[in-house]
């Protein structure tokens, strides 16, 4: 009786994370350059036993024990491109990362080009939405000089501004998906990310941002299936608590 109300805890934690994961995709369908993230589960270890129906046969049945997380999973799509006019906010075309760095010098990645100036004693310089700075194909950081609006990006990433040009850090991995989520769009290399390349085909547009990837009609679906497989779960976890107080009450 105890194991059945394990295996139905199972499947109500594991659709509340799935839940959750729609809702946050959900709330960030107009979040800039954001990607969808998934849940997937597997079922945990079987164990065997005897069939009821014929105790005498040599084959086992087998008992499920109920699922886990395997693995959550991002999107890397492309989304859809706006214009803003604002010649500091960037849009990625194709397989690419820009190259930040935050404040404790670690390198990150992202796909939100929407960039700004920070002045600062030294001078200016190209930093993120966080405050990170912008790096060049070289991991330096990138700084300006001359109006803002005079800034001009060319499809390669190369920034021109007045007499001087330098060019983004753009990079692609093996394996994007394998890529350590940081929070606000932003990357870590890991071991399964394998090694960053210069990007083939990426094209950097100027005056545009890179939307989300999130298709609203495809997680009001999840959503729906969602709820009702943990309305299922929940059903199935009352079910066992019923039964296992009438074989309480049995033994008295």
């Amino acid at each position: 009786m105890m194991q059945s109300l394990y295996t139905a805890s199972t499947g109500l934690s594991g659709q509340q994370k799935r839940i959750d994961t729609i809702a946050n995709n959900i709330s960030n369908v107009n979040t800039v350059a954001f990607k969808t993230t998934s849940v997937s589960f597997e079922d945990t270890l079987y164990t065997a036993m005897k069939n009821p129906g014929d105790p005498q046969s040599s084959s086992n049945l087998q008992k499920g024990t109920g699922v886990r997380l395997s693995a959550t999973n991002i999107d890397f799509g492309q989304g859809a491109t706006r214009t803003t006019g604002n010649p500091l906010d960037l849009a990625l075309e194709g397989d690419g990362f820009f190259q930040l760095m935050d404040s404790s010098g670690e390198k990150l990645y992202t796909r939100n080009g929407s960039f700004s100036v920070s002045s600062e004693q030294d001078g200016s310089y190209l930093v993120s939405d966080e405050g990170y700075y912008v790096l060049d194909e070289k991991g330096e950081k990138i700084k300006l000089s001359g109006e803002t609006s005079q800034i001009t990006v060319s499809s390669d990433g190369t920034i021109s501004t007045g007499d001087t040009s330098v060019k983004l850090g753009l990079y692609r991995f093996e394996n994007s998906a394998g890529l350590s989520p940081r929070g606000s769009g932003l990357f870590a290399v890991s071991a399964a990310s394998g090694n960053s390349s210069a990007p083939d085909g990426c094209t950097v547009i100027q005056g545009a941002l890179e939307g989300s990837n999130v298709d609203l009609g495809t997680e009001l679906t999840q959503l729906m299936r969602a709820q009702r497989l943990f309305s299922l779960s929940s059903s199935a976890l009352q079910t066992a608590d019923e039964m296992t107080g009438v074989a309480c009450n049995l033994r008295r």
